[in-house]
């Protein structure tokens, strides 16, 4: 079978010989965006099926957002008993993430009219803009994802408090199977929209299993410890190799290339000023002022046609190469061929294209994410068979843990986790005031890639070291330490 990427590059070939007069509705783009999923079976898709049990649930107590939302629900916080009651009264989205777990893609299509009018009404749709505003694209659908991504998480909790442990973390994992699905899809805004969602449920089953700590039996956290986290799916193994480079954003610049260049392959100025200067403004507010002067001067030195499509392609490619390398390759010490793009001959590409870097980073992110909670059910495998930790996590390998997922992506000489039983309590500045820890305590080494001994600690490893475990958060909502 081709890769996803095979099969977008192909679709892509027949949008850029499309003719470039203004279409009413660029079915092409949509074409080429859906084409990656035409060879899955509709019964092998799970979009419908999660998003048909979305649409029938009730609204949650409190709008999902900032204030509520994965890291924000726990048994402690404000209105509980609410929250609790919306997630026992939605069984039905319990179902069908379980069965959508073992679907083979989420492959939701593009475009509103390929989706029920239900939906369209709930905002569950990829809207993807008409003619000149083809660049546009609505991926509304992902406010649905967060509000299953907080039902989830309430879910758990009470699951917990019931002592369900084992159908708490089997509806997390599933949770997480149907968001790595959805990281499949085609555009950036999904991509991390996913990818985000995967970091914060991660977290989530570590905060979990912190609360209830001294309940949860060695055999469930064993289970998931094995043969759950690490099979989130399992050809990406312990490095995300299988984890795709998003390309429906090439795909929506190529349909707008396509419309902006005459006969003679040069830059149409009345639509090629009133577009770029619209989709600056767009991005830029800021900017709005003095583009339109500025991108008909633009036009006089623009690239070609050919030429436009050439260093779009060669950004990508670029790009899709430093993607399969491995972290800290030499490879990715080379400028990218976007730094090194002229900025008046190309700036119709550089104004549509988004650089990926962030998106490198935060793969690195859902890599300790993922290796750091399937490591975490280990050690507490360990401790609740034992009655203390483990001298180092080695001592676990292939009792209670999978060894390839130690594995700290942020070590150049891709090293394992740094791991202590801690002789004495150690305090740590967090994101959540200054926590004492005692025990053992997991951590890879963030984003400076040094060592820092767990004294200082962020979420996303950007300042100080990733501390998997204990779950930091659950800490500081009064969950003590073992």
């Amino acid at each position: 079978m081709r890769s996803a990427r095979a099969i977008v590059l192909a679709a892509l070939a027949a949008v850029a010989v499309a003719a470039p007069a203004v279409r009413a509705d660029d079915a092409r783009a949509i074409d080429a965006l859906n084409a990656p999923a035409k060879v899955i079976q509709e019964k092998s898709k799970s979009w419908k099926t999660v998003f048909d049990a979305y649409v029938a649930m009730t609204a949650p107590p409190t709008a999902v957002g900032p204030e509520f939302g994965p890291l924000s629900i726990w048994p402690g916080m404000k209105d509980w008993a609410a929250v609790k009651g919306w997630a026992a009264a939605n069984p039905g989205m319990g179902e069908a993430l379980l069965k959508a777990q073992s679907m083979v893609a989420f492959a939701m299509p593009y475009g509103r009219t390929n989706v029920p009018g239900n939906y369209v009404e709930k905002g569950v749709f990829v809207g993807v803009g008409d003619g000149l505003e083809v660049y546009v694209a609505d991926a509304s659908y992902l406010k649905a994802v967060a509000t299953i991504n907080a039902w989830t998480t309430a879910e758990m909790y009470r699951l917990g408090e019931e002592k369900k442990f084992d159908e708490a973390f089997t509806l997390g994992l599933a949770c997480m199977k149907f968001l790595r699905q959805v990281a499949d899809q085609h555009l950036l805004e999904e991509k991390v929209a996913a990818m985000d969602g995967l970091c914060a449920m991660a977290s989530v089953q570590r905060d979990v299993l912190q609360t209830f700590l001294d309940e949860v039996p060695a055999a469930v956290t064993k289970k998931f410890a094995l043969t759950g986290y690490p099979l989130l799916r399992p050809t990406d193994g312990e490095r995300l190799r299988r984890l795709e480079m998003p390309e429906g954003d090439r795909v929506l610049a190529e349909a707008l290339i396509a419309q902006l260049f005459d006969a003679q392959g040069q830059p149409e100025q009345e639509k090629f000023v009133a577009t770029l200067a619209k989709l600056q403004a767009r991005r830029e507010p800021l900017s709005q002022f003095g583009a339109a002067r500025r991108w008909t001067e633009i036009t006089e030195v623009h690239g070609s046609l050919d030429a436009t499509r050439a260093r779009l392609t060669s950004i990508y490619d670029d790009w899709w190469r430093r993607w399969r390398t491995r972290y800290f390759d030499t490879l990715l010490d080379n400028p990218t061929v976007i730094s090194r793009t002229n900025k008046m001959r190309y700036a119709m590409v550089l104004t549509m294209v988004t650089d990926l870097e962030k998106l490198f980073a935060l793969r690195q992110r859902l890599n300790a994410e993922l290796n750091g909670t399937a490591l975490a059910f280990g050690l507490v495998t360990y401790f609740r068979d034992s009655g203390s930790w483990p001298g180092g996590v080695d001592r676990t390998y292939g009792v209670s843990t999978v060894k390839r997922f130690d594995y700290d992506p942020w070590d150049p000489a891709f090293g394992r986790w740094q791991y202590e039983q801690l002789s004495s309590p150690r305090a740590i500045e967090s994101e959540f005031g200054q926590l004492t820890l005692t025990g053992g305590v997991l951590y890879a080494r963030g984003v400076d890639k040094e060592d820092g001994g767990a004294r200082k600690a962020t979420v996303d490893g950007i300042s100080g070291d990733f501390v998997a475990w204990p779950a930091l958060r659950a800490l500081s909502r009064g969950t003590s330490a073992k």
